[in-house]
């Protein structure tokens, strides 16, 4: 078989056009370089309206620069320091009968005594009182009728 050598350049000169990639390659970098100086301007541009809107320092903290703040001042040490009481004052337990202020007429009861108190007397309905059906909060607003209430019945 016989080859032929190609007469001219070495290469293909109709599958690429380097004056065009030389042309878009130059572009680039023209590009990059108008994109860094525009960003370069903008940061500077940035910092100047930052040291000029930034208030000058008090003279008390420059006073004060390079100065460690005193330690702190720890409270309530001398309180730990009694000590522990086995049981609470019996003023305090809340399972017995007592005087809080005598001239008031504030007393202490024991919870349990408390809460049967409150449903014997009605202050607060008990689940045995009430029908089925009946809901003793129907009038009073709530989050499920936007605070508005009941709708008042039309005669």
């Amino acid at each position: 078989m016989h080859e032929t050598t190609p007469s001219g350049p070495g290469h293909e000169t109709r599958d690429i056009s380097f004056r065009a990639v030389y042309r878009l390659t130059g572009l680039i970098i023209v590009s990059a370089v108008i994109i860094h100086l525009g960003i370069w301007w903008l940061f500077r541009d940035l910092q100047g309206r930052q040291k000029r809107g930034r208030p000058e320092a008090n003279p008390l903290a420059l006073e004060n620069r390079g100065r460690l703040p005193p330690p702190p001042q720890l409270e309530g040490l001398q309180q730990m320091n009694r000590p522990f009481e086995e049981s609470p004052p019996e003023t305090s337990r809340p399972d017995s009968y007592g005087w809080v202020d005598r001239k008031v007429g504030i007393v202490r009861v024991p919870i349990d005594r408390a809460m049967n108190l409150i449903v014997e007397q009605k202050l607060i309905p008990s689940s045995g009182s009430q029908s089925h059906g009946q809901n003793p909060y129907a009038g009073l607003p709530s989050p499920a009728n936007s605070g508005r209430g009941a709708p008042k019945e039309k005669p």
